[in-house]
């Protein structure tokens, strides 16, 4: 473990204090204070922050116990913050729970639901904090992990290319080992494994890890060796998990751990809930839509002549056709309503009206879709939609593209917010879309959606990239 990964974990402790602290204190000056709902209480401030200072040590122990301060911990913000609600809500229920059996007659049952609120919220902000310092630090080569991998392989280059474009992984790759000959300037081959041990004390080496299982069982042992010997991190990766996209269990038989492959988890009640998802948030999303879908519907009429909405048929779940709604921004005349469609828009498309592009740039035009969805033909997470024309040519270009058709199409994907939108590799698309129908759960939609409110944000104060849709 780097001595900065160590400063890191104990730092979180006292932020996480403060947190916690904080939230009894705002907690009681917003109650008493500030709170249009009047309470009527003798008791002091100084009393109830006591009540935080003696549930916090159990708290902490909540935090530890769920994996919060380890090292290693997972740097998912929103497993994070899942971890964190879970962990404040038992330890607010335990103050409950002791209020109870002490029979305390308390002055304030509100006050207890803005220390929760307050908590949740300082707990998760004091750790992109922390977090954001690190990344700062790591511009710097602090706290870098130093890396090396074994095996010049697609894996390998996977490895390479993602730590160089994400700061953020706080990884390094100095060089690759056993390297075959490769047009890729990013493998930087620095030996065989045989040159293992002098190469992790040249380049001070904090991590290797092996991607080549072709490698004798001989070398593999005297790898294992090196590594524990000089106190070296060693990961394995195979490169068959390059060609799998799908979740990787870790599990057990016969006493010996096997990785299981498994399959979408989009079956079964996970099919339901999912459903159930849509339809809610799809009301829930067309309320809030429904006073700027009015102006947007009214600015349609009186500007230009047609219909208000735009349709047209896309290809979805199991590869069915279904119709696809969105607001017309197009001038009637020069609009595509043809199947196959003529040709792609581009910026400053004559053909789109002076609302459309308004329409365009706030992407309200797309608000319609949350009809599909609500009627079943879409998601609101999923591979976005392309017209059967294509389809049928992109299946003959790529092999897995028909696997993005096991879930229904949404109004906002994995690939697009990894800005895979407009002009962008169709296979890299694909392999997005894949990752998250086989990676799926509720909380991976949800991370989906906040990213895409972020980027709609960011695209309506900046350039809007996307000139792909026919409307």
């Amino acid at each position: 473990m780097k001595r900065s990964e160590l400063f890191f974990s104990f730092l979180l402790l006292p932020v996480d204090a403060v947190a916690i602290i904080a939230s009894f204190l705002i907690a009681y000056v917003f109650r008493i204070q500030v709170d249009l709902i009047p309470a009527n209480t003798d008791v002091l401030l100084a009393d109830y922050l006591w009540s935080g200072v003696y549930l916090l040590p159990v708290w902490l122990i909540f935090l530890a116990l769920g994996g919060m301060y380890r090292a290693d911990r997972d740097r998912s913000f929103l497993n994070q913050l899942y971890k964190i609600f879970i962990f404040s809500s038992a330890a607010i229920l335990l103050l409950i729970v002791f209020i109870f059996l002490n029979k305390i007659t308390f002055f304030s049952r509100l006050i207890l639901i803005y220390t929760w609120i307050l908590s949740v919220i300082f707990l998760f902000s004091g750790r992109l904090v922390v977090e954001e310092i690190r990344r700062f630090l790591f511009r710097y080569g602090i706290g870098v992990h130093r890396v090396i991998c074994i095996g010049a392989n697609q894996m390998t280059q996977k490895i390479i290319h993602r730590s160089n474009a994400d700061i953020s992984l706080g990884i390094k790759i100095v060089g690759v080992l056993n390297g075959k000959k490769t047009h890729d300037k990013d493998l930087k081959v620095v030996g065989s494994v045989d040159d293992l041990e002098q190469v992790i004390e040249k380049h001070q080496v904090d991590e290797v890890i092996l991607t080549d299982m072709s490698i004798p069982e001989s070398k593999i042992s005297r790898v294992i060796a090196v590594c524990s010997d000089k106190n070296v991190i060693l990961k394995f990766i195979p490169d068959i998990f390059y060609l799998v996209t799908s979740n990787v269990e870790n599990k057990q038989l016969a006493g010996l751990p096997v990785m299981e492959i498994k399959g979408s988890p989009l079956d079964g009640w996970n099919r339901i809930f999912k459903r159930v998802f849509d339809i809610v948030f799809s009301i829930i999303f067309a309320i809030f839509a429904l006073p700027i879908s009015s102006i947007a519907a009214l600015a349609i009429k009186l500007t230009s002549k047609g219909p208000l909405f735009y349709t047209h048929k896309r290809v979805g779940r199991d590869g069915r056709n279904f119709k696809l709604y969105k607001f017309r921004s197009m001038y009637f005349d020069k609009c595509d309503f043809a199947p196959g469609g003529r040709e792609w828009t581009k910026n400053q498309d004559p053909r789109i009206t002076p609302v459309g592009r308004i329409l365009r740039k706030t992407n309200i035009d797309e608000f319609p879709q949350l009809i599909n969805v609500f009627l079943g033909d879409m998601s609101l997470v999923g591979p976005r939609p392309e017209q059967p024309v294509f389809v049928e040519k992109f299946q003959k270009e790529i092999p897995e593209y028909y696997k993005r058709h096991r879930a229904k199409s949404g109004l906002t994907g994995w690939a697009q917010v990894n800005g895979l939108k407009g002009d962008t590799s169709i296979k890299e698309r694909v392999k997005y879309d894949i990752f998250y129908i086989e990676n799926w759960s509720i909380w991976f939609d949800i991370k989906i959606l906040l990213m895409t409110f972020g980027l709609i944000i960011k695209e309506i104060f900046g350039d809007k990239y996307e000139y792909r849709n026919h409307s």
